[in-house]
């Protein structure tokens, strides 16, 4: 887009910019039906944890992720942080490397 598109996007009201989308024969609204007939993705820690053949009791205590945590993750109550996903990744890719290792108990 030109400067001068961005500048009459910015003087739109919300009403012009509503009817341009409408106007638009690609950019229709979906119907009710469609929206129910949308599927959410499967959240990434259920996947691994599946592929795993774990349950989320194992997983959690395995990997030290809260069973909370995965939980909320599961229902898509919460979303993983980068940090999380990047943890998420590496069970997938190294699950013995990224699991927990009880420590023994000091002699």
């Amino acid at each position: 887009m030109t400067a001068d598109d961005w500048r009459r996007q910015r003087a739109m009201t919300d009403d012009e910019i509503t009817t341009a989308a409408l106007s638009d024969p690609d950019n229709q609204p979906i119907t009710p039906e469609q929206a129910a007939a949308l599927k959410r993705p499967r959240p990434v820690s259920k996947v691994i944890r599946n592929k795993l053949r774990m349950t989320s009791q194992a997983f959690s205590e395995a990997y030290g992720i809260p069973l909370d945590t995965l939980r909320a993750w599961e229902r898509h109550e919460a979303e993983p942080t980068p940090a999380e996903l990047a943890y998420l990744k590496l069970i997938e890719r190294e699950p013995e490397i990224a699991r927990i290792k009880a420590t023994e108990p000091a002699k």
